[in-house]
């Protein structure tokens, strides 16, 4: 799958996915959106998750589904999504805060709050350093992408 982001000034961003079948979903989406789909990417692909967010849209999930209420509650979402959607905010979140040092005991403290029926999912440190240094070039791109300008990434 491919993700393909165009940033623009004075206009809202492009969101697009081409799946591996060739058929595409996409989305206009503010920076936010873009960091997040970004963060997303960067976890998902370095810890090889095959059924969260990036799966799910390869799979055939158009991405504005999930802006909508009735058809995100009949999802099938499993552990790697619900782990991915918590991480994905997480990782943001030290890109503007800084590293947290209980990565894992703060990830696996918020499924135990939710009632989760997910298992306990431990990040290896070296695993959680990748992560941050392929987000953080992720952002840098971004950031320094000029207006117009397409970022393609391969999932």
């Amino acid at each position: 799958m491919i993700l393909q982001l165009t940033k623009n000034i004075g206009k809202p961003n492009i969101i697009k996915y081409i799946r591996d079948n060739g058929s595409i979903t996409w989305m206009y989406g503010d920076d936010f959106f873009i960091r997040h789909d970004l963060s997303h990417f960067a976890l998902e692909k370095t810890l090889g998750f095959t059924t969260a967010f990036n799966g799910m849209i390869n799979a055939g999930m158009d991405i504005k589904d999930f802006d909508n209420k009735e058809k995100r509650a009949m999802l099938t979402v499993t552990a790697e999504a619900y782990y991915a959607e918590n991480m994905a905010n997480l990782f943001l979140m030290e890109q503007l805060q800084g590293t947290l040092e209980n990565f894992n005991t703060i990830q696996q403290s918020t499924f135990q709050s939710q009632q989760l029926n997910v298992p306990v999912l431990t990040i290896p440190d070296d695993k959680l350093k990748q992560i941050r240094v392929y987000l953080a070039q992720l952002l840098q791109h971004w950031k320094d992408l000029p207006s117009g300008e397409t970022m393609k990434l391969i999932f």
